[in-house]
């Protein structure tokens, strides 16, 4: 295993007190980098925290109760992590919880307003937040977690189809623009994976057992396995360090090779 050394460096891991953006924000912390956390849940938050000092005793940590779907709440949390650190934002992960399973026809405005300033809307925000700094420093990561479905749309997903999709348009483009050494933005796309939100999209299922329902969905993945979050962590650290720096606008999926797409 490679190790890594974030000394110094300040992380914003967005939708992080459970999850993928928990066990992100744990390898983070690990790897000596101060890290702030962000949540609905002060609940949630407050146990995040606890565990993340267990771990990291010397660094800051720090959470933030914040809805990222609401108007302002990117502006506001940018600042609050600026001034609570004293310092700039070294690496953004843009994370979020995916939105409600639906099939088109049963989506209305509501539906799509949530799942677009949510899961699009808020990425681009706070991309927008850190970029400057990051220019100015001549040093950033920008790290986009989106889904498989971004490539190969799933029926009753449309809403994460399509603002998934938004994220990884919006990513490439951010990439070649920035055009300044040292700044990279690259994006995951996570296939599946035992959160709490996949656990409960089978529990709805009636008709079949969660115990059915996750063997079932593991015989149909390449490596036979559900990804447990902490998978993720070996290459987001990576896309991070000074050794990737010429890793730029890429769209990794990490999906034990469920996908079709060669691409």
């Amino acid at each position: 295993m490679i190790k890594y050394d974030y000394d110094n460096k300040l992380v914003l891991v967005l939708a992080s007190s459970k999850g993928i953006g928990y066990e992100l924000a744990k390898s983070f912390a690990i790897n000596n980098a101060h890290v702030a956390i962000c949540s609905r849940s002060i609940k949630n938050l407050s146990q995040a925290k606890k565990k993340l000092k267990i771990i990291n005793r010397h660094n800051k940590i720090k959470y933030f109760k914040t809805d990222l779907s609401k108007k302002g709440s990117t502006k506001k949390l940018y600042l609050s992590v600026k001034k609570s650190f004293k310092k700039d934002i070294d690496i953004l992960i843009n994370n979020s919880g995916g939105p409600a399973a639906k099939e088109i026809i049963k989506t209305n405005e509501k539906d799509w307003n949530y799942s677009i300033d949510n899961n699009l809307m808020s990425f681009i925000k706070m991309s927008l937040e850190v970029i400057p700094s990051m220019k100015k420093k001549k040093w950033g990561r920008i790290i986009n977690l989106t889904s498989s479905t971004a490539k190969e749309p799933a029926q009753k997903m449309v809403l994460s189809n399509v603002t998934r999709a938004g994220v990884l348009a919006f990513s490439k483009t951010l990439s070649k623009e920035i055009k300044t050494d040292g700044v990279t933005v690259n994006s995951i796309l996570t296939g599946s994976v035992l959160t709490e939100r996949l656990l409960s999209l089978f529990k709805k299922n009636k008709k079949m057992s969660l115990k059915n329902s996750l063997r079932k969905l593991s015989a149909t993945i390449p490596v036979q396995h559900i990804a447990d979050p902490n998978e993720f962590v070996q290459l987001v650290l990576f896309l991070c360090s000074n050794e990737a720096r010429y890793v730029n606008g890429v769209a990794i999926p990490v999906d034990g090779g469920l996908s079709n797409t060669i691409f």
